[in-house]
């Protein structure tokens, strides 16, 4: 097909060529181009399946697992201040406190959760984004005409745009409806933040509750640790003596046997204690973070009231107000509310707001670069519909919170009552405990000034050792539950054994602090909240009048055992 020219000739109609591939030489007879962009394609698809084929799991090697565990064992104790010399309760609660891993955990979820606040709050900030790019082509970007009225071609092949382009733009916009979005939720964020808080504080008390049961415990296996010893030492020597009676006829055979079986029975009792001595030791290195097997000692318990300076209401009205596990449930009460408004807003019109520089190295543009500005409103007309839903959905949400909260409260009531209850028995088993002691000791005393040469008053004699020693240790434990309660009791009401301010976070320091509060709380100021009275509210406690002083009350400081006279 020919065209008229602008000479009134004819000349080759070529944009059918330019179309595919073809481009015209000097002489304007079309010539082949060197297609340089589709020989790349298949080389890059098979490259990149055979990039996804090689891609196999490898297990874990033998060598592989033994180094992480070597790395791992020396991380677990690294970075720890050494022991110098006795440990002391408080001592004992700021290693556990700065060295247990569970409480690491905690601290290291509430540092991520601030993190993740941080980068809430810049979900605020508006988009700055910039974009820059290039772009060839093989053949160029033409393009012809051709009339809607007689169907003849208009113009002659022409383009407006360079086969090698280069744009970039910088444009900064922001989304009304994503910012209210961001904002509610950088709040629910930051509740999360501080129910974080509130879940390290609980992991606080439970790993100084159980320090405080293993301290005692070890302390006062510690202390009684060389009688059972001793006596275990004449009991087998006991044992030996009627086997060697048995041999020997010295005895009637029935009464050497049950000779034998009471001092087996008491043997078997000496050692099933001397295991749970040995044992205490080590659980309480575990929560301290020692490494199994440390060798350490610990001090003798320091002069401390075993008495409770608070009403049981006092510590009912704390417990409603400090403990963890309340202060969580109200932070996530509110992220319940922010996301029942985030629903909310999301049915409203989007408006997004844009600004921004453009820039185009197109050689055939009148303007290379340029400035614009806008605003675009988008809306999902069909989105609300579905409103009524999203009522309903946070009022079960609201409901079903003030449901587990109510839940909770009557739980954490429960807690602390029982806890006083516990309190109360333990100082009565104290009591009893220490009477059953000394008459344990007197009967060993008179035991002790019979015969060695009777085997019967020899065997009378182990026994009221034996005895005398598991009154002891019944004795320690019953002590060591008086403290122990008073610490669950303090626990349930929520208070904390860390001051709010710390100066620094070295042992020598933290044990400081831990034993002011300690004496402050003990003293009764640590300045817990008190909750206005209400006439119409009604209080689960035992009356203003009822004070845990009015139980037996323990002795200020475990004294140390005494041993039965000669």
């Amino acid at each position: 097909m020919k065209v008229l020219n602008s000479a009134g000739g004819t000349k080759p109609r070529h944009h059918a060529a330019i179309g595919s591939g073809a481009r015209a030489d000097a002489a304007g007879n079309p010539r082949p181009v060197k297609r340089r962009l589709y020989p790349l394609l298949p080389v890059t698809l098979a490259a990149t399946l055979m990039a996804g084929c090689a891609v196999t799991p490898e297990r874990l090697s033998l060598e592989e697992q033994l180094s992480r565990a070597a790395a791992d064992r020396a991380t677990l104790y690294a970075s720890q201040e050494p022991v110098s010399g006795p440990i002391s309760l408080e001592e004992a609660l700021a290693r556990a406190l700065k060295y247990n891993l569970d409480h690491r955990v905690a601290l290291m979820e509430r540092a991520l959760q601030e993190r993740l606040g941080d980068n809430a709050r810049m979900d605020l900030l508006p988009e700055l984004a910039g974009r820059a790019g290039l772009r060839t082509r093989d053949n160029i970007a033409a393009s012809s005409s051709r009339s809607v009225q007689t169907g003849q071609q208009s113009l002659e092949p022409s383009t407006s745009t360079d086969r090698d382009l280069g744009t970039a733009d910088l444009q900064l916009s922001l989304n009304v409806l994503d910012f209210g979005l961001s904002y509610f939720g950088a709040k629910a964020q930051g509740n999360r933040t501080l129910a974080a808080e509130e879940r390290r504080r609980r992991v606080v008390l439970t790993v100084a509750d159980q320090v405080r049961t293993a301290y005692w415990e070890a302390v006062t296996a510690e202390q009684l640790a060389p009688r059972v010893r001793n006596v275990l030492s004449e009991a087998r020597d006991a044992l030996r003596f009627a086997r060697q009676a048995e041999s020997e006829r010295l005895m009637p055979p029935l009464e050497t046997l049950q000779f034998q079986r009471a001092m087996l029975e008491t043997i078997q009792q000496l050692e099933g204690l001397e295991s749970e001595l040995a044992t205490a030791k080590a659980e309480l290195a575990g929560l301290m973070g020692l490494p199994p097997g440390a060798s350490y000692r610990l001090t003798s318990p320091r002069q401390s009231s075993t008495r409770l300076p608070y009403r049981l209401a006092d510590l009912e009205a704390v417990a409603m107000v400090q403990r963890p596990e309340i202060r969580e449930e109200l932070y996530n009460a509110r992220n319940v509310s922010l996301e029942t408004r985030s629903a909310m807003l999301s049915l409203l019109p989007g408006a997004n707001l844009f600004a921004g520089i453009n820039y185009d190295s197109n050689s055939f543009l009148l303007n290379q670069s340029w400035a614009d500005a806008g605003l675009q409103v988008t809306w999902n007309l069909l989105r609300v519909l579905s409103l009524p839903a999203m009522q309903a959905e946070g009022e079960a949400r609201e409901s079903l919170s003030e449901t587990r909260r109510l839940a909770l409260r009557m739980a954490i009531l429960t807690q602390v009552n029982v806890a006083y209850r516990r309190y109360q028995r333990a100082t009565t088993q104290y009591a009893r405990s220490s009477e059953l002691r000394d008459v344990e000791q007197r009967i060993a005393q008179a035991t002790r000034s019979a015969e060695e040469s009777d085997a019967q008053n020899r065997l009378e004699r182990v026994r009221a050792a034996a005895a005398s020693v598991l009154a002891e240790r019944s004795r320690n434990r019953a002590f060591a539950e008086v403290h122990n309660s008073l610490g669950a009791l303090y626990a349930a009401a929520g208070v904390d054994p860390l001051p709010d301010l710390i100066a620094d976070d070295d042992l020598a320091t933290l044990s400081r602090a831990i034993a002011e509060r300690s004496a402050a709380i003990q003293a009764g100021r640590a300045n817990l909240p008190r909750i206005p009275e209400s006439d119409s509210a009604p209080t689960a406690s035992l009356g203003p009048e009822t004070r845990v002083a009015a139980t037996p009350a323990a002795p200020s400081v475990l004294p140390p055992p005494r041993p039965p006279r000669e």
